[in-house]
């Protein structure tokens, strides 16, 4: 039919136990019976989601991402590099899913897949991080080297407990990180156990946010701050905390545009969850309102009140263009 839409899929077949492979005819089949024309497309290897979104997203109404936060951070990265400002769709696959979390998006599979179709569009802020781009966050410190270090075998084996198990290692091995932090209204320094600037309530599916504290679209982010325990009790006193949601020293908890860290020594980082290779000085933005994402109408996600009324997501005006 002519009202029909081209949809590209970009899956990643090796995310979550594989678990997309297993439901992907009924995944194309509520596509095509909703309208579309859906054109798979596999990632291959790291970097791939990001390359097949350039070569062939501007030729497509919609794109929809399978996979785990890795697959959606290449993604993004992707999409945000070309002149057409598309609608993404995102089937949480992985092993975390942070952002799907947030976004209450369904696990279950064929159920995004409707939720694609017949969801809303939001408008999400954005990361940039020196040159690269973030969907929902840039980590340092204890936990984040498991998100990369943890192979995908393991990850599919183990699940969520993989990154418990290799937070683990980190916990015996506990270094801090001394860093200075500015942002658009605080300046502090110190020795510091983990750091996270955010735009999600879920970091590696170990530290929440309180959904009262954040907003995906409000042109700030969430800065973490986790001071270094110095002795047992300080140690039981950010664990509990950490369990409470109380952010108060031990924990700081700030809201900035715009956050430059400063560090004595090269830190490595986690963005999405993916390694990127860090110097001593990083300075990271937000990018407002910089990505349209699909969402289905269950538990509304922490979005501002203009954002919660744009209906029929898939009606994507720049396509006409």
């Amino acid at each position: 039919m002519n009202s029909e839409k081209k949809l590209l899929l970009i899956a990643n077949l090796q995310a979550g136990q594989k678990r997309i492979g297993k439901k992907l005819a009924e995944v194309l089949e509520v596509f095509c019976k909703s309208g579309y024309l859906p054109t798979v497309v596999c990632t291959l290897y790291p970097g791939h989601a990001r390359e097949l979104a350039v070569q062939h997203a501007q030729d497509y109404d919609i794109v929809v991402c399978a996979g785990g936060d890795g697959t959606l951070n290449e993604t993004v990265t992707g999409l945000l590099s070309l002149n057409k400002k598309l609608p993404l769709g995102y089937l949480p696959c992985g092993t975390t899913n942070d952002l799907a979390s947030t976004l209450t998006l369904s696990r279950d599979l064929v159920q995004a897949a409707k939720d694609v179709v017949e969801g809303k569009k939001i408008s999400l802020d954005v990361g940039l991080f020196n040159k690269r781009y973030f969907a929902y966050t840039a980590s340092f410190g204890v936990f984040t080297r498991a998100s990369y270090e943890t192979s995908q075998y393991t990850k599919n084996v183990l699940g969520h407990l993989a990154y418990l198990l290799e937070g683990i290692k980190d916990l015996a091995n506990l270094k801090s990180v001394f860093a200075k932090i500015k942002t658009d209204t605080e300046e502090l320094s110190g020795e510091f156990l983990f750091g996270a600037v955010s735009n999600t309530t879920s970091l590696a599916g170990i530290l929440t946010i309180d959904k009262s504290r954040v907003l995906l679209d409000d042109g700030k982010f969430e800065v973490l701050l986790v001071d270094m325990p110095r002795n047992a009790i300080e140690m039981s006193r950010l664990l509990a905390n950490i369990t409470q949601k109380k952010y108060e020293a031990p924990i700081h908890l700030l809201s900035s545009k715009c956050i430059d860290v400063e560090t004595k020594e090269p830190l490595n980082w986690t963005l999405d969850g993916e390694f990127e290779k860090g110097n001593m000085k990083f300075h990271i933005e937000n990018l407002h309102s910089a990505l349209t994402f699909i969402i289905g109408g269950r538990e509304s996600p922490p979005v501002g009140e203009i954002n919660k009324v744009e209906e029929n997501a898939p009606d994507n005006d720049d396509a006409a263009e």
